[in-house]
């Protein structure tokens, strides 16, 4: 014993060096805002026996194979490190496994406007120098004395095993950070690669869609998809500024759906939900079930995709395999423009085959972070220093302000373009058209606390209080009578497919008319918000 403590005398560098990689994120995971007493107990107790048990482990090496190892180690962990630090110190969360899983999908473009958004001088310190510290230490190691195997067999053995178990134990690793971050990265991979095959393999398998209100007039069925859009914000839903002075004038004609919530607040479980027949507690049918464009291939219409958010390629994400099967596909989002580049090819879609049932689905890049690159400059109207509408308070402070109002100039554009599109339908006059508009999710805005955007680790109704609106045309109201409108029924946008094979008219055999909204059999069921219910969300 005494020679151990003799050897740790000499490597004080390599236990401090050991400290800072396992045990200084797990100690501020005090500051995280959603984890609880346990789980951040379970967190340090976990990390403080994979440090004791490396620290062990080194007293066998030599000073080259304990520099070798700590460099491993430095370089496995510094990324990792890095992006859960960052995310802890201006979130004040730690990152969960959707939130991780969503950085290997984020493209460049967005991670940039993520960073000029939310870091500051502080973070970039912090982040900084947490990075270059340890890369400091492992190069002023020194030599010390070894411990023989052979004399501390047992010692060995224990140090081992432990560290053996907390890097296999899946329930135990996920404490570690960068354990985590590698094992959810393997884990998205090998989900990718068997959804990928999996849905190929299905469309060589028979699956029958009926259109049972077939007639020889064709209709067209718009989905427009919204991003990071709160209600809270649209003047069509109350908000005191006039954020939606196009859509307003239309109020008459459209629907506006008063309790709608996603199945998730971000992007990329959103999309993976509304496009499919996945369910909360079946995910296996994101494989096993069609999705929305084969549906709709498979009941003779033309489909279309025209995103302002980029897809496919090698940042694609992982709902790419979805979207890939529409039939005709325009991602617009290289040429970096704002949302009104959709008008052109939209345009052009609906004069393709005037003869053909069509569904478009339109993805913009809506009111994503950061707000102020989401409009052009002549959509600058909401001035707080002109108008003098927010007034400051224990959250809202003037200098976030300016983000109030850049986000209500995008709300403000986005009423400009979804109206352009509305004006699109609307001219084709007698024609069979709809339109169906909702936000992937909502955003908070400094509405409780000193937060803006959407984090599902700090979850807050503010965030799941999307719009939904729906337009339909006279003539293709008058050929259903069997379509319900009532805006105050509670839905879920999880149940999209439904809704929009019902209001298409299509049939097979998993549709349930129970999820349609627009259906007279619709019968209202539990809303989940990841695995949230949202009864409870709204109850906190």
């Amino acid at each position: 014993m005494n020679k151990i403590f003799e050897i740790l005398k000499q490597k004080k560098l390599q236990i401090f060096f050991l400290f800072y990689i396992f045990l200084v994120l797990p100690f501020l995971c005090i500051l995280a805002q959603n984890l609880s007493i346990f789980e951040t107990s379970f967190i340090i107790i976990i990390n403080i026996l994979l440090f004791l048990s490396v620290l062990l482990l080194s007293l066998f090496m030599s000073t080259k194979t304990e520099k070798i190892i700590y460099s491993i180690i430095l370089v496995i962990s510094i990324l990792p490190g890095t992006i859960f630090l960052g995310y802890l110190l201006f979130a004040k969360v730690l990152l969960e496994q959707n939130s991780i899983t969503s950085l290997f999908e984020t493209n460049p473009e967005e991670s940039k406007e993520f960073l000029v958004y939310y870091l500051n001088s502080w973070v970039v310190l912090g982040v900084s120098f947490y990075a270059i510290l340890p890369a400091v230490m492992v190069g002023l190691m020194r030599s010390a004395k070894s411990l023989t195997i052979r004399k501390h067999k047992k010692l060995f053995i224990i140090a081992l095993t432990t560290v053996l178990a907390i890097v296999f134990i899946p329930n135990i690793s996920k404490s570690v950070y960068f354990l985590n971050f590698y094992r959810t990265y393997i884990s998205y991979k090998i989900r990718v690669k068997k959804e990928t095959w999996g849905i190929a393999e299905r469309q060589k398998h028979p699956y029958e869609v009926s259109n049972m209100y077939a007639d020889s007039i064709p209709q067209t069925i718009v989905v427009v998809i919204g991003e990071s859009q709160s209600k809270k914000h649209m003047q069509l839903y109350g908000y005191e500024r006039k954020t939606n002075p196009l859509l307003s004038a239309k109020n008459d004609s459209l629907h506006i759906y008063t309790d709608v919530v996603p199945p998730q607040v971000h992007t990329i479980p959103v999309m993976r939900s509304i496009l499919t027949l996945g369910e909360h507690d079946c995910p296996e049918f994101f494989i096993e079930k069609p999705s929305l464009f084969e549906l709709f291939n498979r009941a003779g219409y033309t489909t279309y995709l025209i995103s302002n958010q980029s897809f496919g390629g090698p940042l694609g994400t992982s709902y790419d395999v979805l979207l890939n099967l529409a039939q005709h596909k325009y991602d617009l989002s290289s040429e970096n423009k704002h949302d009104e580049v959709v008008l052109k090819t939209f345009t052009k879609a609906l004069k393709k085959a005037p003869a053909n049932n069509k569904l478009i689905v339109i993805h913009l890049i809506g009111n994503h972070m950061a707000y102020k690159f989401r409009y052009p400059p002549q959509f600058a109207k909401f001035d707080n220093t002109k108008d003098d509408f927010i007034k400051p308070n224990n959250f809202i402070s003037n200098q976030v302000i300016p983000v109030i109002d850049e986000y209500d100039n995008s709300i403000l554009y986005n009423d400009y373009v979804v109206n352009k599109i509305l004006d699109t339908l609307i001219e084709k006059g007698g024609a069979k058209t709809s339109l169906v508009y909702f936000s992937d999710h909502a955003e908070e805005l400094y509405n409780y606390r000193n937060f803006a955007g959407h984090a599902y680790e700090k979850i807050s109704p503010y965030m799941c209080e999307i719009p939904f609106f729906v337009w339909i045309s006279e003539r293709f109201s008058n050929n259903r009578n069997d379509i319900v409108i009532e805006p105050s029924r509670p839905y879920s946008t999880a149940d999209l497919v439904y809704s929009i094979s019902n209001l298409a008219g299509i049939d097979y055999i998993d549709y349930d008319k129970k999820r349609s909204l627009f259906s007279p059999d619709f019968k209202p069921s539990e809303r989940y918000v990841g695995s949230h219910l949202w009864e409870d969300l709204i109850a906190r």
